[in-house]
């Protein structure tokens, strides 16, 4: 009778220690799956931030080209942007 008992709880006990390592498991799997997509959605945004900082470059290599043209043009050609009175505008007339 004795040596059923340790049967049964040793049968009880596996089974126990079966149903909690496989509840681990599905944990695990639902925590990995969780953290790799918020890690592909942490690249997609990378990714996105990457292009728009490469635009931004740009734009700022754009104006500092246009500030470094009118400077030069003020400083070395002593160009200077007319006044209102000075400027003269064209219209163009369109023949049909």
């Amino acid at each position: 009778m004795l040596n059923i008992k340790h049967k049964l709880i040793s049968i009880a006990l596996l089974v126990s220690i079966s149903f909690l390592s496989s509840y681990k498991l599905v944990l695990q799997t639902y925590e990995h799956r969780t953290l790799f997509a918020e890690l592909e959605n942490l690249r997609l945004e990378k990714e996105e931030l990457s292009f728009q900082s490469n635009i931004l470059i740009e734009e700022v290599k754009y104006y500092k080209n246009h500030i470094s043209l009118r400077k030069y043009a003020s400083e070395k050609l002593g160009m200077v942007i007319p006044k209102d009175k000075d400027r003269v505008y064209l219209t163009r007339r369109i023949d049909k």
